[in-house]
């Protein structure tokens, strides 16, 4: 786990790593839309995060504790001298739940190396990429009437950082995290 934390650290909070440069088309209006701040979206990443682990988490608590009171109840009332009952210790319940738990935070980190590996080797532009990048067409040997193309870094905009999240689409972030953590919560409820 500690390594993928730590791969997720330089891939997602520094710049050791950059976006693939992918070109564009002059113009493009599927690139044009308005740009959303990071803090204004409607699932920002944050809450996210905090669904992604505290839903399946609690679930598994759960699930992992009526699983832990059926077995006790099957297994009568007979304790031993210690006052546990017999073959259904706490101690049992506890290691399954944070095996599942930590499971489910290896996985959710897991994904979202993957995710954020794939971004920055497609450098997929997303829709709101020339808003930010607000390129300077003049800085081209071409006109975009001749090659309508764009190979160029040619962005003049200030947002550094919202370049770069602009350049970094596919897969989304938001989309890998939610279906790693039904996917997983399906299986573990199965």
């Amino acid at each position: 786990i500690a390594a993928a934390v730590v791969s997720l650290y330089f891939l997602e909070l520094t710049n050791v790593f950059v976006p693939a440069h992918v070109g564009f088309q002059c113009h493009e209006r599927g690139l044009s839309l308005p740009y959303v701040e990071p803090a204004r979206e409607t699932v920002p990443l944050l809450m996210l995060f905090s669904l992604a682990f505290a839903v399946p988490s609690a679930t598994i608590m759960i699930g992992e504790g009526i699983v832990f009171c059926c077995l006790c109840r099957r297994q009568g009332s007979s304790a031993d001298a210690s006052g546990a009952v017999i073959g259904c210790n706490f101690s049992s319940y506890l290691r399954r739940a944070v095996r599942f738990v930590g499971v489910h935070v290896f996985g959710l980190c897991a994904a979202l190396l993957v995710a954020d590996i794939l971004q920055l080797s497609t450098g997929f532009h997303a829709p709101y990429f020339l808003t930010v990048c607000k390129p300077n067409y003049t800085l081209l040997n071409t006109s975009c009437d001749e090659s309508p193309y764009v190979m160029q870094d040619i962005c003049t905009g200030q947002d550094a950082d919202a370049i770069s999240a602009g350049r970094k689409t596919f897969p989304s972030e938001h989309a890998t995290i939610a279906a790693f953590a039904a996917i997983y919560i399906s299986k573990f409820l199965y």
